[in-house]
């Protein structure tokens, strides 16, 4: 294999260029999650990861040296259509996503060379990302967090899932409700524009009101720039599917995700982009809060108000991706 590629990215990088700078999940124990499962967690060497980005830039002058012999002035995105290249199509190299789950984990001075190196690759960049575990955020001293972030780390995706101290604790998140807002807010004073991810469906059926309420509390105390949505889906081999077999979990019902989602979005109170961009979700809630607070409120209330059929088709979702 010629370089290595993150096998994951949030769907906001699907045009991204994708760079790996670790090897799995140096958690590894949420019993929602199947990834990683089998996989043990690696650094990898600077030179290496240096190596693959030279190869990407060696790709990258290559589909501009055909862009210009085809009659596409140079023009990398019709070479990229052509060839199946997404990150092609972005033109110039805007983005830059670095996996795989934490990046952070990495020491802060290699960290920052991998990111200058990619600049210094690849001048075009805007825009660099990653994953990041809030317990890693707290681990980090701050100055290194703000060293990190001036050479060129913009965004950091996090892992909320929930901000109920008793699901967190259930599914091994490895993080309490008051750490994820202490690392929210940390990673937001160093400058990084803040991500929080939130599993819909966690609490399932018995906790649904105490997820929607203790998550949005978290949220406002953070304040983050994007709120983005995932729906619980309950996989095999799973320590929470083996929970749902024995009766311990009880999964909850599509009708229950949506009004647990309303019941969250009722009781923000932040300056964020909300977003279910996944296909995990059964609707489309996207809006900027909170001017678009009443208008994903009147549509959830639409689809609530639907006779029960009409309401169980328009609530199925395909998942059969996983």
């Amino acid at each position: 294999m010629p370089f290595e590629s993150p096998p994951f990215r949030p769907p906001s990088e699907a045009y991204s260029l994708l760079i790996r700078v670790t090897r799995n999940c140096p958690w590894n124990r949420c019993e929602f999650c199947a990834m990683y499962k089998t996989e043990k967690f690696q650094l990898r060497d600077v030179e290496e990861i240096k190596r693959d980005i030279d190869f990407l830039r060696d790709i990258y002058d290559q589909a501009k040296e055909m862009a210009w012999l085809r009659g596409y002035g140079g023009d990398v995105r019709y070479i990229g259509a052509a060839l199946g290249i997404p990150w092609l199509l972005q033109g110039d190299v805007k983005n830059v996503f670095i996996g795989d789950s934490d990046s952070l984990v990495m020491k802060p001075h290699l960290l920052i060379e991998v990111v200058r190196y990619i600049k210094e690759k690849f001048p075009s960049v805007q825009r660099i990302t990653s994953y990041a575990r809030a317990r890693t955020i707290l681990n980090k001293k701050f100055e290194d967090l703000k060293d990190i972030r001036e050479a060129g780390l913009t965004r950091l995706h996090v892992g909320l899932e929930s901000g109920d101290d008793f699901i967190l604790s259930y599914v091994k998140k490895g993080i309490s409700s008051s750490e994820a807002v202490e690392a929210g807010l940390k990673a937001k004073e160093a400058g990084f524009e803040l991500s929080e991810y939130v599993i819909s469906g966690l609490g399932g059926e018995r906790r649904w009101r105490e997820h929607a309420l203790n998550t949005a509390e978290v949220l406002n105390r953070i304040n983050p720039h994007f709120i983005r949505i995932r729906t619980l889906v309950v996989l095999p081999f799973t320590p929470l599917y083996e929970k749902m077999e024995k009766g311990d979990f009880i999964e909850a019902s599509p009708e229950t995700v949506v009004k647990e989602l309303r019941l969250l979005i009722e009781n923000l109170n932040v300056d964020s982009e909300f977003l279910t961009d996944h296909v995990s979700n059964y609707i489309d809630l996207n809006g900027k809060l909170p001017e678009e607070k009443e208008k994903l409120l009147k549509k959830i209330d639409g689809i609530l108000s639907l006779p029960r059929e009409m309401k169980e088709r328009v609530l199925r979702r395909t998942v059969e991706y996983l």
